[in-house]
Formats: structure tokens, sequence, C-alpha cells
């Protein structure tokens, strides 16, 4: 009798102490507080800004969410390089280079901050219509990446002290 209460104790123990345990959680640290976003442009007629607002806006905030102090600034540069001449001479390649540099704030200050880098690259032909198209399909595809990768680092955030929205 002694020995299936041992043995039923241990089996308890055993299972209680998995040493599996999930990477993300379901909620983040500040979860029941809305974070506010603030995005920085140069570039005046390109939405790509607004675009980059909207989703870490999806990731980051659900309806239900309370005001808070929590902020997060994102400033957005682009830069275009060439590439070089394609061998056939019709078309010149160029490379879109996108930067965010982030700051995450709460009500005692600074929480992380950091820079994040994409790059695409699109041909750059005679046709004015086409390159324009190019330049907005590579510059919507790189802020989605960027703004992925932000929300993510974001919600993964490890910070040594209590968040304090």
């Amino acid at each position: 009798m002694k020995i299936k209460i041992l043995i039923t104790i241990f089996v308890i123990y055993l299972l209680n102490s998995c040493a599996y345990k999930p990477l993300y959680k379901r909620t983040n640290a500040f979860h029941p507080h809305n974070v506010k976003i603030v995005i920085k442009s140069k570039d005046k007629y390109e939405n790509n800004a607004s675009e980059m607002k909207l989703l870490l806006d999806e990731k980051l905030n659900s309806k239900n969410s309370k005001d808070s102090n929590l902020k997060l600034v994102v400033s957005i540069n682009r830069n275009v390089f060439s590439m070089g001449i394609n061998k056939d001479l019709s078309s010149d390649a160029l490379m879109l280079v996108m930067e965010a540099n982030y700051i995450f704030f709460d009500k005692k200050g600074e929480l992380s901050s950091g820079r994040l880098r994409n790059t695409g690259s699109f041909n750059y032909t005679t046709n004015n219509y086409a390159n324009i198209v190019s330049m907005e399909d590579t510059s919507k595809k790189l802020i989605k990446s960027l703004s992925t990768d932000l929300a993510d680092l974001i919600l993964s955030l490890s910070v040594g002290r209590k968040i304090r929205p």
C-alpha cells in the first residue's frame, strides 16, 4: 500500500515538473492596456506611415484595451540605390532600403529601442507607370515585413523592471 502511494506521488511530481514552457505567452506584459503608436516619416506623398501604424495597431492593441501611457515611436527612412544596368541595356535595377528606428516608452521611461532594416529590389524601366507600381509594391511589402518584426519584438519584450502603464 505504501509503495502504491509513493509511486503515485512520484508520478504526479514528475508530471508537474515538466520542463516544457511555451516561448510566447498568449497575452503580453501590457495586455489590458492600449499602446499609442506614433509613426514619423520624411516622405510626404506615400502611405508608408499610415500602413505601418495600421498594421502595428492591429497586432499590438485589442478592442477592449484601456488607455495608458505606453507609447511606441517609430521613424521610417527610405533610401533608393541603383544596382546597375542589366545586360540587355533595357532596364536598371534599383534597391529599396527601408529602415525603422523605434523607441518603446512607459510611464517611467524607455523600455526598449533599436533599429530594423529590410531591403527589396525592382526593375526600373522606361515605363513610368510600371516604375511607380513597382516602387509602391516593394514599399508595401517591406513595411509589412518591418511592422510584423517590430510587433513580434515588442510582444516578446523582456524587461528587467516592471512595466508601468
